[in-house]
């Protein structure tokens, strides 16, 4: 999750022209150049390339020049959200570059939009930064020189000295994956974000829709689904952390895993009613060029179902680490709800959905203020408003409430035990869901896949991690899935990463290994340890890779990415974690294979039904 300080000052380099224009042509004959500032996602160096040498590239002493940053009044960056009262209303949008006063969703029952509805867009002026390409759409990168203890030279200015340029042309090896990208400047660009919302609508319904203007252009269609009433079946997608990194775009692109992960959902779950992610966009907030990668590589998908996204701390990052947070990056790209006016790093909201509350957290509410003087995940304000939601979601009749946010409380991987402002929340917040009776708990952050028993809380005095198992009565269902009865814990759901980026199921190497790769966790001990395996049901890290045997973090080369999908009915939920194997670049076939079930069920006579039929 961390960033090389020497990776986020914005300078720039370039390669000797003749080895440009060498290693560019074999790249341009398969991948497009996307307009907007976007790369196409483009196959790099072979992973035997990467493995013979070291990333060592050729300087040329002249910057090469600065391609332009081309207009796109295409409407772009689409995504639809949930927005308000989902049987009647949703959210909407989207970008160009310049500004259409008469821009509008059309809304459509038929999808021959000749019964449309016209909703007005707003639009807002904002400032997007993309990083300075060649006329190839190669990112420039500059190297600094170093003194003799590795640390950059700088000028009287305050800037490094750059020894010389080169391009992502040549960019190859794990130290390069992993972010060891060298300096890039950004080019600031004026932009348009556009927001719009259908209201009226009919509940349980499935419409078509586009955006965009007449005086300028308009999306081809997408479609989304209204929620119906309280207890009618639906099913939804879980995904996560698709954080694809700008500077692998040309190399390995990242936001290609990301758009297959929803693909391959969407396929497996066949009639999902909306996709839910848990926050992670993308890697860096403050480079445009990641929000469009993703989201045009998404495109198809995203604009196949409507979302709600949870933000995550990268979706506020800097280029430069340590400097402030763009805290409004993430609401300029997706229309979700501002509850009480709080905008940082996104925003907290809630829905529902056939009667079921979920509850959208925002764990970047972590700013030293007089609501959160501790400066915990969340803040006050954010933790009062959950009591009273979710309360008053109960007096409505919510049968189930579930809870999604990024930052992790149980997982597989060090952040559960180790974020400084989750830990100064960990037990208020635990208690609280205790208290509130959450069913389940949807998260991300941590790149591994985790699912846990049903949980309850316990103060800290008595256990470090705040939980420990509910004794649960459990029967299997017709469908083969166990599923456990009427159980008053919350069960901790995260299915690993929808991107490229793993890290390793770091507590079931040994406490040697856990102290070796995270010296923060030395405090654990073999009881401590065995304690915190035991609230798991089933997790693991399923890449393969020497990269664990020495760190908790790979080399952003994986090819396995996995999702869940829920299914509600009544009194029963079904939850099914899947996991998707193949390389893209090399062209492997992917293919999807279920390796985890569970379900809740809230309906005492299934169990006594269960019963009497083993009896019989």
């Amino acid at each position: 999750m961390g960033f090389n300080l020497l990776n986020k000052k914005r300078f720039t380099t370039v390669i000797i022209t003749t080895m440009i224009l060498a290693i560019i042509a074999s790249m341009l004959l398969s991948l497009p150049v996307s307009a907007a500032g976007g790369g196409g996602p483009a196959g790099g160096p072979s992973a035997e390339a990467s493995e013979e040498s070291e990333f060592d590239p050729v300087l040329s002493e002249a910057k090469p020049e600065v391609a332009e940053v081309q207009a796109n009044n295409q409407p772009n960056r689409i995504i639809t959200t949930i927005n308000g009262d989902s049987s009647g209303e949703m959210g909407f949008s989207w970008y160009t570059t310049d500004h259409f006063e008469d821009s509008k969703v059309w809304v459509s029952k038929t999808g021959e939009f000749d019964d449309a509805i016209e909703f007005d867009a707003e639009a807002k002026e904002v400032t997007s930064s993309y990083g300075e390409r060649d006329e190839n759409g190669n990112y420039i990168f500059g190297e600094v020189e170093e003194d003799s203890e590795g640390e950059p030279v700088e000028d009287e200015n305050g800037d490094p000295v750059i020894n010389g340029y080169y391009t992502d042309a040549q960019a190859h090896g794990d130290e390069w994956m992993s972010g060891d990208y060298g300096h890039i400047e950004l080019t600031d660009v004026t932009e348009y974000s556009y927001k719009a919302k259908a209201t009226d609508l009919e509940p349980d319904t499935t419409y078509h829709y586009k955006v965009g203007s007449e005086s300028g252009e308009v999306s081809e269609s997408g479609q989304f689904k209204t929620s119906g009433e309280k207890g009618e079946p639906f099913k939804f997608v879980h995904y996560t952390d698709t954080q694809n990194a700008f500077w692998n775009e040309n190399v390995r692109n990242e936001a290609a895993y990301g758009a297959d992960t929803l693909k391959q959902a969407l396929e497996t779950a066949e009639d999902a009613d909306f996709t839910l992610h848990t926050g992670d966009v993308v890697e860096v907030a403050e480079v445009e060029d990641e929000w469009v990668d993703l989201y045009e590589q998404s495109r198809p998908y995203f604009m196949q179902t409507a979302m709600a996204v949870a933000p995550g701390n990268h979706d506020e990052y800097a280029l430069e680490y340590g400097d402030d947070p763009l805290t409004e990056k993430f609401n300029e790209h997706a229309n979700v709800p501002v509850t009480n006016e709080a905008v940082s790093g996104g925003s907290y909201y809630s829905f529902d959905y056939n009667g079921v509350h979920f509850v959208t957290l925002n764990t970047n509410d972590n700013k030293k203020s007089e609501d959160n003087p501790d400066e915990k995940a969340i803040g006050e304000e954010q933790m009062e408003w959950i009591k009273e939601d979710v309360k008053k979601a109960r007096e409505n009749g919510a049968e189930w409430i579930v809870l999604n946010y990024h930052k992790p409380l149980y997982s597989k991987s060090y952040h559960s035990l180790q974020d400084e402002d989750v830990q100064k929340v960990r037990e208020e917040l635990t208690a609280l869901i205790d208290d509130l009776d959450i069913d389940l708990a949807l998260q991300g952050h941590d790149h591994v896949i985790s699912r846990t028993h049903s949980l309850t809380h316990v103060p800290t005095d008595e256990n470090f991690s705040n939980a420990e198992v509910e004794d649960v009565e459990t029967h299997v269902g017709e469908n083969g899935v166990e599923y456990m009865e009427q159980p008053d814990g919350t069960v901790y759901v995260l299915p690993n990463t929808g991107g490229t980026k793993e890290y390793d199921d770091v507590y079931s190497k040994g406490l040697e290994h856990l102290h070796e790769v995270r010296p923060d966790l030395d405090w654990m001990t073999q009881g401590d340890l065995d304690h915190y395996n035991s609230l798991f049901g089933f997790g693991g890290q399923p890449q393969e890779t020497d990269a664990f045997e020495e760190s908790h973090s790979n080399n952003r080369d994986s090819s396995t990415q996995n999702f869940a999908v829920y299914e509600v009915d009544g009194g029963e939920m079904t939850v099914r974690m899947y996991q998707i194997s193949g390389d893209l670049e090399s062209g492997e076939e992917r293919t999807v294979e279920l390796i985890d079930e569970f379900g809740i069920s809230k309906d005492a006579e299934d169990g006594d039904a269960q019963e009497d039929d083993e009896a019989a």
